[in-house]
């Protein structure tokens, strides 16, 4: 559900559009031309906005988002899983999604009403907001919340700023505007966010570096799955990293990088005809069985078996 709409923006994209080149812009436009529901506002390949997109086109199988997606539900309910984790979403109901999360719509009520907001990586980039109250961290461990009263008041106020402004395209300072106020915004919800889920310990060194290893994971697990090669790009032993990680996140570096590799590998397993030798290469594992040994310890179970079980 949540993401449904994330990526229901990439509808057009899986019937003549390749993601890879794809523009934000022309994907939204495509989008709505061809007869979807919904009110769109976008700034070139920078933000775009859509209220109440409809849901028949959504993927109903894992999808890797290459944006960042704010999905906030008005009305109705629905149910999704990002990196494979089930959630329930309600009125009020917020969810963030970051670049390289899987993924996958699960079912959304008749009634079910949501507004969504796009956000390129060089966007969100611009908005210099680092890890500030650790906020990648607690998004990537709690992609969901329901907010209070006034959060739901000052998401709303922020996407009545930004559908005013956007439609002014000769506005010379439009698209500083938007950053300005999506930095005020996300620097306000980062602290209600910190407040919700992580109680009102301070940023620390220990979060920065957690932070900073998710990262690079999310952008070398194809190609590295040993610790070293992270803690030597770090500067860190593979003792600290592990530690620190441990500490900061509940998991150790090792765990957050299965984590990655799997989850990649259950959505080819499930969503695509690759052969699991294909994949296993394609993850640059050196053989089949390797990568079949890997999956079993990490899974429970064989990657023939679990394609069997679970494929769509």
């Amino acid at each position: 559900m949540y993401i449904c709409g994330a990526i229901g923006i990439f509808v057009q994209i899986k019937k003549n559009i390749s993601p890879m080149s794809a523009t934000l812009a022309t994907t939204i436009s495509g989008y709505l031309s061809s007869g979807h529901q919904g009110v769109a506002y976008s700034v070139g390949d920078e933000i775009s906005i859509i209220d109440n997109p409809s849901f028949d086109i959504l993927p109903n199988h894992p999808y890797r988002s290459p944006l960042v997606v704010a999905v906030y539900c008005q009305q109705g309910s629905g149910q999704g899983r990002i990196n494979a984790k089930t959630y329930n979403l309600e009125p009020g109901g917020f969810f963030i999604i970051l670049p390289g999360q899987i993924t996958e719509m699960v079912d959304v009520s008749e009634d079910f009403r949501a507004i969504y907001v796009l956000m390129s990586e060089h966007f969100t980039e611009s908005l210099s907001i680092g890890n500030t109250f650790d906020l990648r961290n607690i998004v990537t461990e709690n992609p969901y919340t329901l907010l209070e009263e006034r959060a739901q008041q000052a998401f709303e106020g922020y996407l009545t700023m930004c559908m005013n402004i956007m439609p002014i395209e000769e506005h010379p300072h439009r698209l500083e505007v938007l950053r300005l106020i999506t930095r005020a915004f996300f620097l306000g919800m980062g602290y209600f966010l910190h407040d919700q889920h992580r109680g009102n310990r301070g940023q620390t060194r220990q979060a920065d570096i957690t932070s900073e290893f998710i990262r690079m994971v999310e952008d070398n697990y194809r190609t590295n799955r040993d610790l070293a090669f992270y803690a030597e790009k770090m500067g860190l032993t593979a003792k600290y990293l592990s530690t620190v990680v441990k500490a900061s996140s509940g998991k150790s570096a090792v765990e957050w990088i299965e984590k990655y590799v799997t989850l990649d590998a259950i959505t080819q397993l499930t969503s695509t005809d690759r052969t699991i030798k294909q994949i296993a290469y394609g993850l640059n594992f050196p053989s089949q069985s390797f990568f079949g040994k890997y999956f079993a310890r990490v899974v429970g179970m064989s990657p023939q078996s679990y394609r069997a079980k679970h494929r769509r």
